[in-house]
């Protein structure tokens, strides 16, 4: 029994995690053993700089339990669930000083030691991390609003650096936040989902606010490409007008420079409120546009034609570095 039984809860072991230096533990007594304190054996100290919650189980030592004692390994299982249950919606946080929408696009270039701990964690496990939209002191709260992020394509440069493309998926809620010892300041959380209450929509509006948007975009060649690539694709708005409002938000942040005001827009829960609060923003936009570019008609001596224009120098500029600020810490915005 002493062979199959874990050093940390002294019972049976369940799903057994053996790390490098030949120590076992169930998987749920080395994730709570891991989570907040330097990743290290807790028999030895020798490090494991693993992610237990994905880490493959010895199989071996599993079957040599199950068989073994079927009946309290069945049951040891069972715990093991409701305690996984809680490490599922366990991920690191990534802070960025720009808000951002589900669906919208992340280019990034890590650099910090702490992201390149997180990125290379994201790698081996489910490449996902929280992002979380900070413009003050990169610390995540109880209640935070942010975004659950899918690493899509990801470069390590021969330094350590990354170069990482992700999509923005769901809302999440932050629940609870630490800082994990060893990593250098690397964040974690626990949250919840962020549910839209009422999906609905004034028909009528969308297809008005539709050709507001397609109206003032075609009129800078190739600025609807810019957008695509920064925030992108636009949803079929007909067929999903809530995405639809999503990129439409993350298209009137991109060019308002809301910074943290465009907060309001991601904590929305219902569509057509979300409609009406970003269209009203990018009229003003459109209106803002339309009087520059007369006056610079006038200034060159052209005189004015009276046709709507938007500036293509500031349009393109804002969707080319993503609408948000360059400065961050430990990691840039990247075109690439």
């Amino acid at each position: 029994m002493e062979m199959l039984t874990c050093p940390l809860c002294l019972n049976l072991i369940s799903e057994p995690i053996s790390l490098a230096c030949g120590h076992s533990f169930c998987r749920v007594c080395l994730c709570h053993a891991l989570q907040r304190s330097k990743k290290k054996c807790p028999n030895c100290r020798a490090v494991c700089h693993i992610d237990p919650s994905t880490h493959a189980a010895n199989i071996m030592l599993a079957n040599v339990a199950r068989r073994t004692f079927p009946e309290l390994y069945k049951e040891r299982q069972n715990e093991a669930k409701k305690d996984m249950s809680t490490f599922e919606s366990t991920l690191p946080i990534f802070f960025y000083n720009n808000v951002l929408f589900p669906g919208s696009l992340l280019h990034l270039h890590l650099f910090e030691q702490r992201y390149r701990h997180m990125i290379n964690r994201c790698i081996s496990s489910n490449r996902k991390f929280i992002y979380l939209p900070n413009f003050s002191d990169y610390k995540a709260s109880e209640g935070d609003l942010g975004l659950m992020a899918h690493v899509d394509e990801c470069e390590f440069l021969p330094d350590g650096r990354a170069l990482l493309k992700a999509t923005l998926q769901d809302r999440v809620k932050v629940t609870k936040s630490w800082v994990e010892e060893g990593t250098q300041g690397l964040a974690y959380c626990t949250f919840t989902p962020y549910e839209e209450e009422n999906k609905a929509v004034d028909e009528q509006e969308l297809k008005a606010t539709v050709q507001l948007s397609n109206a003032f975009l075609e009129k800078v060649p190739g600025l609807c490409q810019q957008i695509a690539h920064h925030i992108g694709e636009q949803p079929d708005p007909s067929s999903e007008p809530m995405r639809w409002s999503f990129w439409f938000a993350a298209l009137v942040t991109t060019f308002s420079r809301m910074g943290h005001r465009a907060v309001v827009l991601l904590q929305e829960t219902k569509t057509c409120e979300r409609l009406k609060m970003a269209k009203k923003i990018f009229t003003s936009i459109v209106a803002r546009s339309f009087t520059n570019s007369q006056q610079q008609q006038q200034e060159e001596g052209g005189g004015g034609s009276g046709q709507e224009q938007p500036s293509q120098t500031s349009s393109s500029g804002n969707a080319a570095d993503g609408g948000g600020s360059s400065s961050n810490e430990g990691a840039r915005s990247s075109s690439t």
